[in-house]
């Protein structure tokens, strides 16, 4: 593709990124049609998606009709127009370290959310359905369904408005959750499902195992052992890392540690002769500053030791 062409589908790429934020099905299809047109458009719009964030300071220049279709994408536009688009060779060449990264799958409705260590995300899906992503956590929804979410890895806190004709299902690896009115946590991690409710009731796996889960209870799904335990779950600590407090009642040091990596922002790795030892007790977080573990070993028992990838959980007096 000439240099000429190269820029000109960029800038209709550019455009395409941002008509798509607000699409409706109308715009979609006509995205895909543009995408049908030329094998280089997927190219151009690949490229427009992975420096997202630089574009962002872009956005205040663009102008193009309000009406959606390919009549409306001017494909020889004024010099003047496209000039502006001249930054966006050397743009590409910039790496761009996204918090939040949004990646619309080209074929399909569905697009990814993620955050970055240590940082938040409101996702808002319809009236009074609503989901906060923690620290290092990757999602997917679909924009044609609101009342679908799959959560690949990390934590999520649902606030879900309940609707009997169509119930939210959220699909957590092979594993669906299916909400019947409900504020409820889920995590996924270290080959564990952990789902745990703060009002309302779940049903988990209804095709399967059909567990229901009210409030005041949590189920733990380890691959590892090939079994679901069903233990309470106090509802103030339901999500409790949303205002900065992590609860436990006997969970074990392995998944205080994958929280606190979550919450803090850093990789925390835990010996694995304390990783099963099980601890009680609030811990509260504040902020992002990992200086904050060696107030933690008191209450912990442990030893936090920092390392070139990031911080070991040991048992007290490791290594003094």
């Amino acid at each position: 593709m000439g240099s000429e062409a190269q820029d000109s589908a960029r800038a209709q790429a550019i455009e395409w990124h941002i008509r798509l934020r607000q699409g409706d099905d109308a715009t979609w299809d006509a995205f895909a049609q543009w995408l049908a047109e030329d094998p280089r458009h997927a190219d151009a719009y690949d490229e427009i998606e992975e420096t997202d964030l630089t574009i962002e300071a872009l956005l205040p220049d663009v102008t193009f009709p309000e009406a959606v279709n390919d009549d409306d994408i001017p494909l020889d536009p004024p010099a003047s127009r496209w000039g502006r688009w001249g930054l966006v060779g050397s743009l590409l060449a910039v790496s761009v370290a996204a918090a939040i990264i949004f990646v619309p799958q080209l074929t399909t409705s569905r697009y990814e959310v993620a955050t970055g260590p240590g940082q938040r995300e409101i996702v808002s899906l319809d009236a009074g359905t609503q989901v906060m992503l923690n620290g290092s956590t990757r999602m997917t929804f679909d924009r044609k369904d609101t009342r679908f979410a799959s959560l690949a890895a990390g934590e999520a806190l649902f606030h879900v408005q309940h609707d009997s004709a169509r119930p939210f299902r959220l699909k957590v690896g092979d594993n669906q959750i299916e909400d019947l009115g409900t504020i409820f946590n889920v995590v996924r991690d270290a080959g564990e499902v952990r789902v745990a409710v703060a009002e309302g009731k779940i049903l988990y796996n209804p095709e399967r195992e059909a567990i229901p889960l009210q409030a005041g209870q949590a189920l733990v799904d380890s691959s590892a052992r090939g079994s679901i335990r069903i233990i309470p779950a106090p509802v103030a600590s339901v999500g409790a890392w949303q205002k900065g407090h992590l609860v436990y009642t006997g969970e074990p040091l392995s998944q205080v540690a994958a929280d606190l990596g979550r919450a803090i922002g850093v990789r925390v790795a835990v010996s694995p002769a304390i990783a099963g030892r099980p601890f009680s007790g609030a811990i509260a977080i504040d902020g992002n500053d990992p200086d904050q573990l060696r107030r933690l070993m008191p209450a912990l028992n442990v030893t936090f030791e920092a390392g070139p990838d990031g911080w070991t959980m040991k048992p007290a007096g490791a290594g003094r």
